[in-house]
């Protein structure tokens, strides 16, 4: 019977071993540990969450990453179109041929908007009047589980209704607020010639006035209309600047300034740099009676993006506040011709705008185009924002889910190089305790014998 009982122990242990070589697990069910094994399971149950929860955080990546590349090449495009009207400006410009140029570029940027689609979204070109248009769209980014076992998701949102560019619905009005009068340099100032953006590296992007250069500009405004003479040389630089032979970008602006502030046009006028490098000069009232140009004369010797010697600067206008169409950032309203009609970024007409009033109506062009690009810009600024989240949470996620793995490891899994040496013990002490079986039973026939 001591046998029995020892080889029926040995059988038990060899199972149990068995199988923990062959599961790789200590506790594979309740009844090998009932508390571990209830907090494996929970931690299973999260981690098959957490991984829905990357598929859906990845999802969300290529939806931002497809919709930031639209906006990309978008605004590639509309600062094409801002060289193209800029050019229709010069005298002598065929403004139909530019027209031509422009319809192309808008008919891209259509295009590219349309086919920006990730997962059967697409946040570029929508319309807002459908069902299934949601305005805030949310990427699963987490979850979590409070004490009573409820559990709760968070969410990285994208206002798409903050970066579409076009809106099929037009029965949507907003409040557009009024704007300011605003007029813009060629190019930046660092690509200007008198800043030396080809000059050895102690001297790019700086300008030399410690000689006879001269800035002589004529700032005129609708309270100013003779103008206010701004002038910017060695003798006016010298006590506002570092270097004379090295004035920077911002060096010179805070000299513009020092120069509006201490004439007639103190608290009207402000130069600044705009999000692509160009000087910028703004009035500070906002409204359509205010107005803003900027003219170069004879004793103007640095281009700084308003020409040198003699130029007749554009006339720019604010505008009223007003209420338009809730429309995308490119087909919302942008402006009225002088001659009647409204137009939009994705939608105006060059070809026919001659004489004064044309060119009036073509700087206003211009200078929505600007804001549009402005505007563009700050909607790829949150798509960026939205996409460092989102990939820094699924980086979160992911090791979240190593952590939780290894935690389970701690509690179900087996030491297989233990168990394996156990189990080789356990088959030795099977077959000894088979044998001292089969011994006890051989000596209880020879003692029968006894009584034959």
């Amino acid at each position: 019977m001591t046998a029995l009982t020892t080889l029926k122990g040995i059988n038990q242990q060899l199972d149990m071993t068995s199988n923990r070589v062959s599961t790789g697990q200590r506790v594979s069910s309740a009844s090998d540990n009932a508390a571990y094994w209830s907090i494996a399971t929970a931690v299973r149950t999260d981690n098959a969450s957490l991984s829905a929860v990357k598929d859906s955080l990845g999802l969300g990546s290529s939806a931002v990453d497809t919709a930031y590349n639209g906006l990309n090449s978008i605004l590639t495009d509309l600062q094409n179109m801002r060289a193209k009207l800029q050019t229709a400006m010069q005298p002598g410009v065929d403004r139909a041929k530019v027209q031509t140029e422009i319809d192309a570029i808008q008919n891209k940027m259509s295009s590219t908007a349309a086919s920006s689609v990730s997962s059967g979204q697409n946040w570029l070109s929508v319309n807002s009047a459908d069902a299934s248009y949601l305005k805030d769209r949310n990427v699963v980014a987490g979850f979590s589980r409070d004490s009573s076992g409820t559990v709760n998701f968070s969410y990285v949102t994208v206002n798409v209704s903050n970066i579409k560019l076009y809106d099929a619905n037009s029965s949507t009005s907003v409040d557009v607020p009024a704007t300011s009068a605003q007029v813009f340099a060629t190019q930046s100032l660092t690509s200007m010639a008198a800043f030396r953006p080809a000059g050895a590296a102690a001297v790019k992007g700086t300008a030399d006035f410690s000689g006879a250069q001269t800035i002589d500009l004529l700032i005129k405004t609708e309270t100013a209309t003779a103008g206010v003479a701004i002038t910017l040389n060695k003798a006016a630089l010298t006590a506002a600047v570092k270097d004379t032979a090295k004035v920077t970008t911002s060096e010179l602006i805070d000299a513009l300034n020092n120069q509006i502030a201490s004439t007639a046009l103190k608290g009207e006028v402000t130069a600044s740099l705009d999000s692509t490098g160009r000087l910028t000069f703004t009035r500070v009232d906002t409204g359509a009676g205010n107005t803003v140009a900027v003219d170069s004369v004879t004793t103007n010797t640095v281009d700084i993006g308003f020409g040198s010697g003699v130029k007749a600067g554009v006339v720019a206008k604010g505008a009223d506040a007003t209420t338009t169409s809730g429309r995308g950032i490119l087909d919302s309203q942008a402006g009225s011709y002088t001659a009647g009609g409204a137009y939009s970024i994705a939608d105006f007409d060059i070809s026919t705008l001659v004489g004064t009033n044309g060119d009036a109506d073509l700087s206003a062009i211009i200078t929505a185009v600007d804001k549009a690009i402005a505007k563009v810009t700050d909607a790829g600024t949150k798509l960026g924002a939205s996409k460092t989240q989102i990939d820094g949470q699924s980086s979160f996620v992911d090791t979240l889910m190593k952590a939780n793995n290894r935690t389970i490891g701690t509690l179900v899994d087996a030491d297989i190089e233990e168990e394996s040496t156990k189990l080789k013990a356990l088959q030795t002490q099977q077959q000894l305790a088979v044998q001292a079986l089969s011994i006890a039973n051989s000596g209880s026939q020879n003692v029968l014998s006894l009584f034959r």
